[in-house]
């Protein structure tokens, strides 16, 4: 198992997995590969077994005026099914803290489902804590038809 940076070439497979994850539709393989190649906010970690892409996770960036330290966000987490409960989850987290840090990112923030009881005892088993903040959304753009 190797976990890494993913890069341009891991395109396709990265749709592959975030259409499971996301679902169908939601970026295709150049748009993900010129994310990878001009985003330099974003990190995309990935798990490799037997050169096949098993899981990933991203995490972006973000420094404000208001704030001495740039701040970072794991935004997305997906491990295929069959790899799960093995640690993968754990070891492209360590390696998301790890490129954070790199970038001066000293506070990470993860947003999940309310109800995604899993993944929020993943995050509390890696040391993150619950905060009373609420996530308020609103879309720009309405879809006709």
């Amino acid at each position: 198992m190797i976990i890494r940076i993913a890069n341009a070439s891991d395109a396709l497979e990265l749709q592959k997995l975030n259409d499971l994850f996301n679902g169908e539709g939601c970026n295709r393989a150049d748009d993900i590969k010129k994310s990878l190649e001009n985003n330099n906010l974003e990190i995309v970690c990935v798990a490799e077994d037997k050169k096949k892409l098993i899981g990933f996770c991203c995490g972006q960036t973000f420094c404000s005026m208001c704030y001495k330290n740039c701040q970072g966000e794991i935004t997305e987490l997906f491990i295929l099914e069959t790899y799960r409960r093995k640690g993968i989850a754990k070891r492209l987290t360590d390696l998301m803290e790890t490129e954070f840090l790199k970038k001066g990112v000293e506070n990470i923030r993860v947003l999940t489902g309310g109800d995604n009881v899993v993944a929020q005892n993943f995050y509390k088993s890696c040391q993150y804590e619950e905060t009373n903040e609420m996530m308020l959304e609103k879309d720009l753009i309405i879809n006709k038809g």
